[in-house]
């Protein structure tokens, strides 16, 4: 029975000291954190892009290996200190879906714009795979392995 009530009266004890230290702590942890000013204009894109990987044991036999690459593109906004003074702040964040698109899309064409996309028949003739012609019986055309119509005059 006693072994009750000194369980008790700790319990109580231990109650009342968080109960009056609480706001103690909340005072020192709240000084503690940096004052947030007013947010002038919030994060904007600056266009700018870069990739992100791991560098995992990253030598001179292993850096042509395929890697995944994240895409990161840089936001920026304005925030107004307790001072008056603006601050600027950066950040990059991974891209979203519609980011990465753009990106790709400006991409290719940049590649189409300066005839730097090979197809198949620009390369030479040695390190191009096989073709395989079929020929239609009653049309007289014939279509390569891609599908790709041909006329039997332009298959000669």
């Amino acid at each position: 029975m006693s072994e009750m009530f000194w369980l008790v009266l700790f319990l109580m004890a231990l109650a009342v000291t968080v109960l009056l230290a609480y706001p103690y702590l909340a005072q020192i942890t709240q000084t503690q954190k940096p004052h947030q000013g007013v947010v002038k204009h919030d994060w904007l894109p600056t266009g700018r892009i870069d990739f992100a990987t791991r560098l995992d044991k990253v030598n001179d036999k292993n850096k042509d290996r395929p890697r995944e690459f994240k895409l990161l593109v840089e936001e920026r906004r304005i925030v107004e200190s307790i001072a008056g003074n603006e601050n600027l702040e950066i950040q990059w964040r991974l891209a979203t879906l519609s980011e990465a698109k753009v990106v790709i899309t400006q991409y290719h064409k940049y590649l189409s714009e300066n005839s730097l996309i090979k197809s198949i028949f620009d390369l030479p003739a040695s390190s191009s795979p096989s073709i395989v012609a079929s020929t239609d019986e009653d049309s007289g055309n014939s279509s390569d392995s891609n599908g790709r119509r041909k006329t039997a005059a332009n298959a000669r």
